[in-house]
């Protein structure tokens, strides 16, 4: 395989041609994302890194300044929310701009506007259950929330993974529909982890301890199921391609939208400048890929090696 057959998969992954791309055929340079902080500061335990339309990186970690925003060259530009989280999990950012957190020892799913002001909170902070409805309280609670994701209509959706659970709600954080349990038949979820959602609507669920994706329309109705795919961590959605980070064998894998593999990279496991370490988060742009780590308190950055020019037609 060229190696410029890589970068075309990469970079424009809705016109290559993959069904032909052996998967473990990937090969990248691995570097040190190189995100400069504040002298004394240092990541923790990174859940997540994004970018925004204008290229800026905002990066989710577990240390004492967790949520931050970086120009396009990885220069600190600020802090946001300081002192909002305890366990900071989930990551995304929507069209407008605007930024949402999960966090699994509050409870909460925070919405924060694109200048960096609390929008919206939905739970109640501490609080972990499946809702409080008593006295005329009707307000949806979480139990470790692990990732929300915004439709074109504006729908909100959290993987609600202590309760087992899918929670729609509409855009002002009001109670839509829920849907899920715990299992292992279709539509039960068995330790969810992160959702994303395509062009036409339909939702894919990470069900990690059961090891599969599994796919609804936007009112919760099962669609189908991806087997086998080790377990899925984090998933980012790139026009018709879904990528995926599985801590378990240190690997990022990408399928096509009916579930077939077309490329796996499978990291060397370790503490060092270039090993991974529980690797959790990813984004993927025409820069390549950004990986965040847990245990290695860092991001990676992938990029195709050896790229040729394009042989001639």
């Amino acid at each position: 395989m060229r190696v410029s057959k890589l970068l075309c998969l990469l970079l424009f992954p809705c016109v290559a041609a993959l069904a032909d791309i052996p998967s473990d055929s990937a090969a990248f340079n691995i570097e040190s994302g190189g995100f400069e902080l504040p002298d004394t500061w240092q990541f923790g335990e990174v859940a997540g890194v994004y970018r925004t339309k204008s290229k800026h990186f905002i990066v989710l970690h577990r240390g004492a300044h967790s949520l931050l925003e970086f120009d396009s060259q990885r220069r600190f530009v600020r802090e946001i929310g300081a002192g909002l989280f305890e366990n900071p999990h989930g990551l995304r950012v929507d069209q407008q701009g605007n930024i949402w957190t999960t966090d699994t020892a509050t409870h909460l799913v925070l919405k924060f506007t694109p200048s960096g002001e609390v929008a919206m909170v939905l739970g109640k902070r501490g609080a972990a259950s499946a809702g409080w409805f008593d006295r005329d309280y009707n307000l949806v609670l979480f139990n470790q929330p692990q990732d929300v994701a915004v439709d074109a209509d504006g729908y909100i959706y959290v993987v609600d993974k202590g309760n087992s659970r899918i929670v729609k709600l509409d855009e002002n954080g009001l109670l839509v529909k829920i849907w899920g349990s715990q299992g292992s038949a279709p539509g039960e979820f068995n330790f969810p982890h992160s959702i994303v959602i395509d062009s036409e609507g339909k939702l894919y669920i990470a069900d990690r301890e059961n090891q599969r994706v599994q796919v609804f329309d936007s009112n919760g109705a099962y669609l189908s199921q991806w087997k086998e795919v080790g377990y899925p961590y984090v998933l980012m959605l790139d026009g018709q391609t879904l990528w995926m980070t599985d801590a378990r064998t240190e690997e990022v894998r990408q399928y096509d939208l009916f579930g077939n593999l077309q490329l796996r990279y499978r990291g060397e496991p370790g503490r060092g400048a270039k090993q991974f370490g529980f690797v959790h988060g990813l984004y993927v742009d025409t820069d390549g890929l950004w990986v965040s780590h847990i245990l290695n308190w860092k991001i990676s950055h992938l990029q195709p090696v050896n790229v040729l020019p394009a042989p001639a037609m």
